[in-house]
């Protein structure tokens, strides 16, 4: 039997929403690959929370995953920060963001003399922080990062959500840039994971709640994909939107119904 890499998405998917309460199975779905001949990668979104702090959390509530077994768009951002000397970025994100910069020798000042701006979950966004951003990018030429551009997103409460995406198109609008995106869709957080097990895009597998970003980035790479419907589209209705092309290969209402 060929080893696959599962490269699996972690809100919606295997836990409920930003409450972190595990899905029904998906603990011991995914503690199972400990005994498998395949592998797995928990590919994450995740901008509220430090990686370190978010290995912690998961495996606090049962979940058996290795510091290996972990991919964050933060983890990318600083790596992407560091390569190019950025040493000021005005961050528009929760304090974690802010924290996790800092303590790898990135400022994050309040004004717009800086020489990037990351986007991440900012839930007290407002006009102030916008008009920052924008400043920091017309007047100051500064580099615009996201650390994903997701549509919606399920709060504490279960609720639908504005992502991170609406505040990255409100910038890239009003200042002409294109954002350097990190997360999902975006093909290098795939790329990372594909390397990292060194395995080839036909031999990888994305399982995810979001067909419109997770999913359909990795489809377009060349991987299998698998839409759960336990997340935040609770039925097929939100595959008419996609191409025939980008459609998922398989279809389940939850993790645990997924053989490996």
């Amino acid at each position: 039997m060929k080893r696959k890499l599962y490269l699996v998405d972690i809100e919606g998917t295997i836990v409920k929403d930003k409450s972190y309460t595990p899905i029904d199975g998906a603990v011991s779905w995914i503690n199972s690959f400990s005994t498998s001949h395949h592998s797995l990668v928990l590919v994450s979104n995740n901008t509220t929370h430090k990686p370190g702090e978010l290995l912690t959390l998961l495996n606090d509530i049962g979940f058996k995953v290795r510091p290996e077994n972990l991919i964050t768009c933060m983890s990318l951002a600083l790596d992407w920060l560091n390569r190019k000397k950025v040493k000021r970025c005005f961050v528009i994100g929760a304090s974690h963001l802010k924290e996790y910069l800092n303590e790898n020798g990135i400022e994050t000042p309040s004004d717009y003399k800086v020489e990037a701006v990351l986007v991440g979950l900012d839930t007290s966004l407002d006009y102030p922080k916008l008009k920052i951003a924008v400043n920091a990018l017309v007047n100051n030429d500064a580099a615009l990062m996201a650390l994903h551009t997701n549509r919606l997103y399920k709060d504490e409460k279960g609720e639908l959500s504005p992502s991170v995406g609406a505040a990255v198109k409100a910038l890239e609008y009003s200042c002409r840039k294109k954002a350097k995106v990190f997360g999902k869709p975006d093909r290098g957080i795939y790329r990372e994971a594909l390397r990292r097990f060194k395995t080839k895009p036909q031999d990888g597998i994305m399982v995810s709640d979001d067909p419109l970003s997770d999913l359909e980035g990795a489809k377009k790479l060349g991987m299998k994909t698998v839409f759960v419907t336990s997340g935040k589209y609770k039925d097929r209705e939100v595959l008419k939107s996609l191409d025939r092309k980008l459609q998922p290969d398989w279809i389940h209402s939850s993790v645990k119904e997924i053989r490996i």
